[in-house]
């Protein structure tokens, strides 16, 4: 396992673009200027915490794609086109599904945290500015 003091490895970029180019449907991935295009925070969370996984834990970028190729087809066999079409949804999906299938979280778990999440109000997590002066005092001897 990887610490803080550890160094990182020359060009993380490389390594991840490498991972990217290996998935299917390399065409219908969001990009902007070349480059991976993310629209929504949950997006790149979820690309990142993929990512993170295959590299701390070592599992099969081959299974991650295997479970992407089924997410989609899996959709497509329930839509006759593209409106609705997210492959950020797709990605989603197939992350929660490699996660079940590896015994890294049970669907019932998952299920529950994400209603959980769902039903807080947006920002409810999130640190708001207190724009009022601040007194700082000093410490009593």
């Amino acid at each position: 396992m990887r610490t803080m003091n550890d160094r990182p490895t020359p060009d993380p970029k490389v390594e991840i673009d490498s991972l990217i180019d290996a998935l299917p449907l390399g065409e219908r991935i969001p990009r902007r200027a070349g480059e991976l295009a993310f629209d929504r925070a949950w997006e790149i969370r979820s690309f990142s915490m993929t990512v993170a996984l295959h590299v701390e834990l070592g599992f099969e970028w081959t299974d991650f794609q295997k479970e992407l190729i089924a997410a989609v087809r899996h959709w497509e066999s329930e839509h006759t086109d593209l409106d609705g079409w997210s492959y950020h949804e797709r990605w989603l999906v197939a992350f929660e599904r490699l996660a079940e299938t590896s015994g890294w979280i049970e669907s019932a778990d998952l299920d529950a945290r994400t209603e959980q999440i769902l039903a807080q109000p947006p920002g409810a997590d999130h640190q708001h500015a207190v724009r009022e002066p601040v007194t700082v005092q000093p410490p009593r001897r």
